[in-house]
């Protein structure tokens, strides 16, 4: 494994375990996100894709979701693996089939072959008042529902208005459920509307109100969606480019860069600017692990 390679998979491991550790996954890993909004799906899903990278803590995170599964959306996963380009991957259909075997969650597209694994139920989800669990508290008090994730997009920026087509990218629910959601929290006065040339907006009605319900906010809330699709992507660039010669590495850097410009700007992801050279491919390496490893160390 080329070192600069493992390098990105180590700061991936430790993010990944900071993340489980904090919704309640036993691990010795220094956790780095107790103020940080956790999103179990993105979270969820790149655990499975990725379950190579630690069986240990894939694992893990199978025993969590056996015991916790009550508070994921199946449709937010379903919606992310359709982003992802990961509908038909066969590790997560392994890991959906395991899921099913040893819980009663009935995931779809488990069509795979269960993974060797034995519970332990070691998973302990202990406080969903901390700011870190938002998401959950907040599904906790409005379903796992396209309004729970509404309530929490509009509470990470109360100031804010958005279009449906906004929210629906913010929520990673179709657009259909989204104006339905926004109609009933519009009807209980939670949310207001008004027009913006030939848009309408969307926005909480009564902020104080709704931080009051939902408590705790935590520090920051990174759009977890886009920076762990960008990890995915990164990861299966960085096996062809090790396979690559130096000038067919260096296009598929800048192609990778000038793809995805617009979705690491509104996931807060810096872009990096690339020499024309055949140096892109190493600046691109650099530029990943130095991502990866901010995200781990919550210093972005």
């Amino acid at each position: 494994m080329p070192r600069s390679k493992g390098e990105f998979q180590e700061h991936l491991l430790d993010l990944l375990w900071s993340l489980w550790e904090e919704l309640g996954v036993p691990g010795v890993v220094p956790r780095h996100h107790g103020d940080v909004f956790i999103d179990p799906e993105p979270l969820i899903l790149f655990t499975a894709l990725h379950g190579e990278l630690d069986r240990r803590l894939r694992d893990e995170s199978i025993d969590w979701v056996i015991r916790y599964g009550g508070y994921v959306s199946k449709a937010r996963i379903k919606s992310l693996r359709r982003d992802w380009s990961a509908k038909a991957d066969p590790s997560f259909a392994a890991y959906a089939a395991t899921v099913n075997k040893h819980g009663d969650l009935r995931w779809p597209d488990a069509d795979g072959q269960a993974l060797t694994f034995r519970p332990r139920a070691r998973a302990v989800l202990k406080d969903l008042t901390a700011g870190a669990l938002i998401s959950l508290r907040i599904r906790a008090i409005f379903g796992v529902s396209a309004r729970a994730e509404l309530i929490r997009v509009f509470v990470s920026r109360p100031d804010a208005a958005f279009s449906a087509t906004e929210l629906a990218q913010e929520t990673n629910y179709v657009r259909r459920q989204v104006i339905r959601a926004l109609e009933s929290l519009r009807s209980a006065g939670l949310v207001r509307t008004f027009r913006a040339g030939a848009n309408t907006r969307y926005a909480l009605a009564r902020p104080n109100d709704v931080e009051t319900i939902v408590a705790k906010k935590p520090a920051r809330f990174p759009h977890w969606g886009g920076v762990f699709r960008a990890f995915h992507d990164l990861l299966g660039l960085l096996d062809k480019g090790a396979q690559s010669g130096k000038v067919e590495a260096a296009v598929a850097a800048r192609r990778f860069v000038e793809e995805r410009r617009v979705e690491f700007e509104r996931s807060g992801i810096d872009i990096p600017e690339l020499p024309t050279s055949v140096a892109a491919w190493p600046a691109l390496r650099g530029w990943a692990i130095g991502v990866a490893r901010s995200y781990a160390r919550n210093v972005q």
